[in-house]
């Protein structure tokens, strides 16, 4: 029996999508992009909080090998802090050698304080300092008319305490000879160390050395004193955290929105939820920002003989 076969019409050759499946795959589409954008936002901040672990790290190591050659940790800062117009050079200008830094190092006098360094010295930006979860820095230019130099993300352990003379953290002041020459000079006439790694009694890898700062939202841009890095003017290269000892100051973790009194010396990073630590063994941890105001206390200090538990 002969088949019959229809042939194609002209309508059947150039059939299209209608307008409503048009709609329905474009809408698909959309659903799709708006599923996958949180996914790869996720796995970017996740890339950059690796990279923050990793300088914090290359710190810890850095400080390492300080104590290697010297025998004895970084001090927070250098000099007397006589004067908070006119700061020192802090531990990021100290550990430089140690951190692939030489050249940059060198730039530096470290008899003077940071505003008689050449301007290449203390303005130059050094990536291990920086926070990818950070937005993009601006050069500070402080209060006190002089440069504040250049902006960083981490910051020392000073303790529970921002008393000079009570600090018990990891890093503490240095306090050498301070001289004044016949032009009315200020320069340092020696330092040398103050504390070794036996002089965390409560465990190296029980105690905060380097952390990541919290900056308030209104220092993100304009004159940004708090993130300064190599200046010791006021808490730029250093933060306490915890209660202090006579109960006064009660410093949290801090999130990233946060704008309290205390927060411009406290810890507290970028990322969700954690605040990110190099510890005195040099161990990377990333603390909760709920953590309990006690233990973070007793992390902050290097001798307070309390045992720590649940971290």
């Amino acid at each position: 029996m002969k088949k019959f076969h229809r042939r194609p019409s002209r309508m059947d050759a150039h059939r299209g999508f209608t307008l409503v499946e048009l709609l329905v795959v474009i809408a698909i589409i959309g659903v799709l992009v708006a599923l996958l954008l949180p996914a790869v936002q996720a796995a970017r901040e996740a890339a950059r909080r690796m990279q923050c672990a990793n300088n914090l790290r290359q710190i810890g190591l850095a400080t390492h090998n300080m104590h290697d050659t010297y025998n004895f940790l970084p001090p927070a800062f250098l000099g007397d802090n006589t004067d908070a117009q006119n700061g020192w050079a802090t531990w990021a200008a100290l550990i430089l050698p140690y951190a692939e830094g030489s050249n940059q190092f060198n730039k530096w006098d470290l008899k003077y304080r940071v505003a008689d360094q050449i301007p290449e010295a203390y303005q130059t930006k050094i990536k291990l300092y920086v926070c990818p979860s950070r937005p993009t820095h601006v050069l500070s230019v402080n209060d006190f008319k002089n440069p504040g130099g250049a902006l960083g993300d981490y910051a020392a352990c000073f303790g529970t305490d921002n008393q000079f003379a009570k600090s018990n953290g990891a890093m503490i002041p240095n306090k050498p000879d301070v001289v004044t020459d016949s032009s009315g000079n200020q320069f340092l006439a020696r330092w040398s160390g103050q504390l070794t790694m036996a002089s965390i009694t409560d465990g190296t890898s029980n105690t905060i050395l380097v952390g990541e700062k919290h900056i308030r939202k209104n220092s993100l841009r304009g004159k940004n004193e708090d993130r300064s890095i190599f200046s010791g003017i006021r808490n730029t290269h250093r933060r306490m955290a915890g209660v202090s000892p006579d109960g006064s100051e009660v410093r949290p973790l801090q999130p990233p929105d946060s704008t309290t009194a205390t927060s411009n010396s406290s810890f507290g990073g970028p990322h969700p939820g954690v605040c990110q630590f190099v510890f005195v063994d040099g161990s990377t941890q990333a603390l909760r920002i709920d953590l309990d105001i006690t233990t973070l206390s007793r992390l902050a200090q290097r001798d307070d003989g309390e045992v720590i538990t649940g971290w």
